[in-house]
């Protein structure tokens, strides 16, 4: 028996800051990657789906997503969908009166629909913000000669995974944490457990590949495979400046850096190091270059000024007086004082000064 473990879905999500147009792209992407998760379900005939929480960003969801989401499914009978709500989303959503009657393969978890059985295979799912740790195990109750899986929303911390050792859990498949595990951690000397991560990344903290996972039930063997989903991924990385004076050099070190990333996906280039108070970045034509490449970029500048390179000490003019006043101050660490020269001569120069 194949079974399809996903979570963390979070269609809707706002994908703040990429702007109005690539925001609504954005959210069509994730709404197509779960679209494409089913797709590879039928195609490998997949029984279930689990949807381990958090299918949507919130508990407010548009008519017109439902109705896209409630025929995807319809349009797969042999697929059952096991839904269970997480801390964003709420599965009453699909009580709305306009959708009409719901696909019978799509099943909403709840206290009197939580225990399915697919012949020796047994799931349960159960909403954790509706009873202690004490009810989850007593409800539990698997026979040990079927293959059992648990589905269950909610942090590490926050599942009684003590409590579950030697209840005869083969699977304990798990949302809420973002970052998929790709091997599959011991729960007990019979079963293991993991998150799924989410399918589409939508930020700068869901770095790298997100997919799902396809399980293959052979009696009480598993086999657990990381499928990769995602359209696009995000990037965030870091170009060491130390040493390059000019735009050139620096542009041509980000060149490198950025070579082997596909160009549909999303960068953040993050400049560190120490740079000399003559170095010439010029940032606006280093966005440019890159939102010319990716599908969106940024560009953010932590590199700190070597203030041992700033000898103004004799130069009469506001910019020595600046420097002396700085430097000969006794009040001041010498890290202060390289802060302040830094946002200061930057100042005087008009320069952007990100704090």
């Amino acid at each position: 028996m194949k079974i399809i473990h996903t979570g963390d879905i979070h269609l809707e999500s706002k994908m703040h800051g990429l702007g109005t147009e690539k925001a609504k792209e954005r959210q069509a992407e994730v709404r197509d990657a779960f679209f494409r998760l089913i797709d590879y379900a039928e195609a490998k005939s997949a029984r279930v789906i689990l949807i381990a929480g958090d299918f949507f960003d919130s508990k407010k969801v548009k008519l017109k997503t439902l109705k896209e989401v409630v025929s995807k499914i319809g349009l797969h009978p042999s697929i059952d969908f096991l839904y269970l709500n997480g801390n964003h989303d709420d599965s009453s959503v699909f009580s709305n009166e306009k959708l009409g009657e719901l696909p019978s393969n799509l099943h909403i978890i709840n206290s009197d629909n939580n225990s399915f059985r697919y012949d020796k295979v047994h799931i349960k799912a159960f909403d954790l913000t509706k009873l202690t740790s004490e009810e989850l195990v007593s409800n539990l109750n698997f026979n040990p000669d079927d293959f059992n899986i648990l589905m269950l929303h909610g942090m590490e911390c926050e599942i009684p995974l003590a409590s579950l050792v030697g209840k005869h859990i083969d699977y304990l498949a798990l949302g809420d944490i973002h970052i998929p595990d790709i091997k599959a951690k011991k729960l007990d000397a019979k079963g293991v457990y993991g998150y799924s991560g989410v399918l589409e990344p939508r930020g700068f903290d869901e770095l790298g590949e997100r997919g799902f996972f396809l399980l293959e039930i052979n009696k009480h063997e598993l086999k657990r495979t990381f499928v990769p989903n995602n359209n696009r991924t995000y990037h965030i990385v870091n170009v060491d400046i130390s040493g390059l004076d000019n735009y050139t050099l620096i542009q041509d070190a980000i060149n490198k850096k950025v070579a082997s990333i596909s160009t549909d996906d999303i960068v953040r280039v993050v400049l560190i190091g120490s740079y000399n108070y003559d170095t010439i970045k010029d940032l606006d034509s280093i966005l440019a270059n890159l939102e010319r490449k990716f599908y969106y970029a940024e560009v953010l500048d932590k590199s700190t000024l070597d203030y041992k390179t700033i000898d103004f000490e004799k130069e009469i003019s506001l910019r020595g007086e600046f420097y002396n006043l700085v430097k000969n101050n006794p009040k001041l660490s010498e890290e202060e004082k390289e802060k302040i020269l830094e946002y200061g001569l930057k100042a005087l120069r008009e320069e952007v000064i990100e704090i």
